[in-house]
């Protein structure tokens, strides 16, 4: 039973801290090898997604973040998945005189229990420094 009903709101925060992704997939599908899972919703009652945010982790050439969602199966079969929506990443150079960009992706819907969200990045080439997912959650 989520913790708060009337509205509800999130019990506690719940914050994915991801790593770079350097990998990049060819699929449109969710299923590809590198895609990857980037938050998990509360088994019991499930949560609320705000947003992910896409930071590049140094120099990388264009790509796009491709965001499934995920029934709580594996991945790796097509019908557990379905394709939400992708983001164009621009290129970016590492530097110690300027910050590399920040992208955000709003979502801002609720999550049935054990529902995930798988991200893949596609580009021309591989991705020299990766970009680093973090999905801004709360459970229920």
């Amino acid at each position: 039973m989520p913790a708060n009903t009337a509205p509800i709101f999130s019990a506690s925060g719940a914050v994915s801290l991801g790593s770079a992704i350097t990998a990049i997939v060819t699929d449109y599908n969710g299923t590809g090898v590198n895609n990857v899972v980037a938050f998990t919703a509360n088994a019991t009652n499930g949560g609320f997604v705000q947003r992910i945010r896409f930071k590049a982790a140094g120099t990388n050439a264009v790509a796009v973040a491709r965001i499934y969602l995920n029934n709580g199966s594996v991945n790796t079969t097509a019908t557990n998945n379905t394709f939400y929506g992708e983001l164009s990443l621009p290129a970016t150079t590492a530097s110690t005189t300027a910050g590399t960009v920040d992208v955000d992706y709003p979502l801002n819907f609720a999550l049935p229990p054990g529902y995930r969200i798988v991200i893949g990045i596609s580009a021309a080439s591989t991705l020299a420094s990766g970009w680093v997912p973090t999905v801004i959650a709360g459970a229920y």
